[in-house]
């Protein structure tokens, strides 16, 4: 019996001694200072591209990190941008994150450090901020060459109304420079005695072959230009709707206002999602585009359509039951037959919409160009009505038009035609029509 007590007590002392261990680890700080870090340029989008690990997650697979971000421009003390970015950091990762530049990155030498700082709900309060790591340098004037005068950003999209910063550099700090855009001479702000850049607020659409900025070295041969394609700002989609005709195709249609596209670039596309059946297509017209109806009936559409450029997109979403969304192809083969002087029938054919087939007809009479009687007919294929009333010797139009009958949702085409009743007295049943369309 005490021999079992010894052991109890050990056993309770070395589970305590345990949780106090862990304990520690929860509260004592993490040394997770990020490493490895690399920065690179992406000059065709002016980012620059930031990759960095973090080791020592020693007790975790995952924690979720915050990482303080400092960007400085031509010297470490420059500071121009500070931020914070948050993830879920899993052992051993490689993390990436890119800054765009609104200043073109050839224009000036940038430097980037970090620090972290464990944001996550399983280490308990005081949390710490690691120590910076080193200053790193992104130097994009190495890759240049030696011309005398470099202009930037080099053939940038921008959409109309945009801020855009431009830049000079020369290689001689005595030069004498000036800068024109569109021939009106612009002045800007002088950054070191090398580079000088200039911000062009709201640009405005000149033309699709687009802007031209030009700097030149006074009193030498020496000019550098570069265009500045500005696009008409892409418009959400006005108008969206869709509807079927036969239950096998929803056509979707749309305005999609201001075109634009510039020459040697790609316009503006358009992609259709359907979040129920959880599909797409790309649309190949620019304002309309053709759904296939599953077989299995589906009952229910919510459709978005999205519009997109290479500066952004727009998107807008219709939510409809199929059946209330028909719109009938116009009759045909509309005639006329046992016409007398103040009797005809009128006959015509619909074409055939899938099991939801019943449709209302509306029949107008018109003489001198006014409807003089109206008749809604609700049929399946085969229309016919007696017209009644009519006056001899005289020249009526019949007109024709279909709706669902069910849920009306518009009305199809029309069909007309024209015909002469006949003369008082006249006993036949001869159709005198005129030959259409009308």
């Amino acid at each position: 019996m005490a021999l079992f007590a010894v052991f109890q007590t050990s056993f309770l002392l070395a589970l305590l001694s345990l949780r106090a261990y862990q304990s520690e680890v929860l509260v004592e700080p993490l040394p997770l200072t990020p490493e490895s870090l690399n920065v690179s340029i992406d000059s065709a989008h002016q980012y620059l591209n930031l990759q960095w690990s973090v080791h020592s997650l020693a007790y975790y697979q995952e924690l979720k990190m915050l990482f303080q971000i400092q960007i400085s421009r031509m010297k470490t003390s420059n500071v121009i941008w500070v931020g914070n970015y948050s993830t879920v950091v899993k052992r051993d990762p490689v993390l990436h994150w890119s800054w765009k530049s609104e200043l073109p990155l050839e224009c000036a030498t940038h430097f980037v450090r970090m620090r972290s700082r464990v944001d996550d709900a399983k280490i308990p309060e005081p949390r710490f901020w690691s120590n910076w790591s080193s200053w790193k340098e992104a130097d994009a004037q190495k890759s240049l060459g030696r011309d005398p005068l470099f202009l930037f950003p080099k053939d940038k999209l921008v959409e109309e109304g945009s801020n855009v910063t431009i830049c000079y550099m020369s290689r001689n700090q005595q030069d004498n420079i000036s800068c024109y855009l569109e021939g009106q001479q612009i002045h800007g702000e002088q950054l070191d005695s090398n580079v000088s850049a200039f911000k062009l607020n709201k640009v405005s659409f000149i033309r699709k072959t687009g802007t031209n900025i030009f700097c030149k070295v006074d009193q030498k041969d020496v000019i550098k230009g570069i265009v500045l394609f500005v696009s008409k700002v892409l418009e959400e989609p006005k108008d969206f709707s869709c509807e079927t005709q036969d239950f096998k195709t929803l056509t979707c249609t749309w305005d999609p206002g201001t075109d634009t596209s510039l020459p040697k670039r790609s316009s503006q596309s358009y992609t259709l999602f359907e979040s129920f059946s959880g599909k797409k297509i790309l649309c190949e017209h620019k304002n309309s585009c053709n759904w296939q109806v599953d077989s299995d009936s589906q009952e229910m559409y919510n459709f978005t359509l999205v519009a997109e450029n290479a500066l952004g997109n727009r998107s807008v979403s219709v939510l409809f039951s199929l059946t209330h969304r028909v719109h009938p192809k116009t009759p045909y083969n509309l005639f006329l037959k046992n016409v007398s002087g103040t009797k005809a029938t009128v006959t015509w054919k619909v074409h055939p919409i899938g099991n939801y087939s019943t449709l209302l007809c509306q029949l107008d009479l018109l003489g001198e160009g006014n409807v003089i009687q109206q008749h809604n007919v609700s049929i399946k294929e085969n229309g016919e009505y007696l017209l009644s009333e009519l006056e001899p010797d005289t020249e009526y139009m019949a007109r024709v038009r279909c709706a669902d009958a069910n849920h009306f949702w518009k009305w199809s085409g029309s069909i007309s035609q024209k015909f002469i009743t006949a003369e008082a007295g006249w006993q036949g049943s001869l159709c005198f029509c005129l030959e259409g369309p009308f």
